[in-house]
């Protein structure tokens, strides 16, 4: 292999890594939030939109017991509006823990909705509480939250049957995730050139001190 040669395949090597990473630190962890939960096929990306719709008592976990979509990203002071199809019975919307979702009671009715601004970077999880055994879960990703879970900081309105709540908390810390992809790739290629380069340089070393015995010669 010449030397152009492996720079080549360590460049490659550098970015592959890096790409993996990076993607890797993308992807929220829900820490098992949404298993066995059947609709859940990945988390959507909205961010950017002002408003986003999230759709209660969709199909899904054996019945119309699902949220769709399960799990959606979206910006800071993005509006995100869960709409009741009417199908499956009584639903409500609360978050999993001290979070700010609250509809309130069980609802049926096609065409209600309930409303949340969310303003901090977290990842929000709810349920509606009767279906949450069969699988009725969601989760809103605010921001480039990647981990944990956040409390609140955000004002809640409703439309329709459903009640809502408003909410004066602040976001009580999102237990996210960080970390860079440079420090494991770039000790990566540091390892991979000592092991190629050291060879190479004694090499070079011992036909230095030939050409010089010859000289003497």
């Amino acid at each position: 292999m010449t030397r152009r040669q492996f720079a080549q395949v360590t460049a490659g090597t550098v970015a592959l890594g890096a790409t993996t990473a990076v993607s890797a630190q993308q992807g929220p962890d829900y820490g098992g939030w949404f298993d066995g939960v059947a609709n859940f096929d990945g988390t959507v990306d909205e961010t950017g939109q002002d408003t986003v719709e999230i759709t209660v008592g969709a199909e899904g976990n054996g019945g119309a017991f699902a949220f769709d979509p399960a799990a959606v990203r979206v910006s800071p002071g993005t509006e995100v509006v869960w709409t009741w199809t009417g199908n499956g019975g009584g639903h409500n919307v609360v978050s999993d823990g001290d979070g700010p979702l609250d509809s309130g009671g069980l609802v049926s009715e096609q065409g209600t909705t309930y409303s949340h601004t969310f303003e901090s970077e977290g990842i929000y999880k709810y349920v509606c509480e009767p279906h949450k055994g069969l699988g009725m879960k969601g989760a809103v990703v605010v921001g480039a939250a990647t981990g944990g879970s956040s409390g609140g900081g955000s004002t809640a309105t409703e439309t329709g049957g459903a009640e809502g709540e408003s909410s004066g908390e602040n976001a009580t810390g999102s237990g996210g995730r960080t970390g860079s992809a440079s420090g494991p790739v770039t000790a990566l290629a540091a390892v991979i050139a000592m092991a190629f380069f050291s060879p190479l340089a004694f090499a070079a070393l011992m036909r230095r001190k030939a050409k010089q015995t010859d000289r003497q010669r």
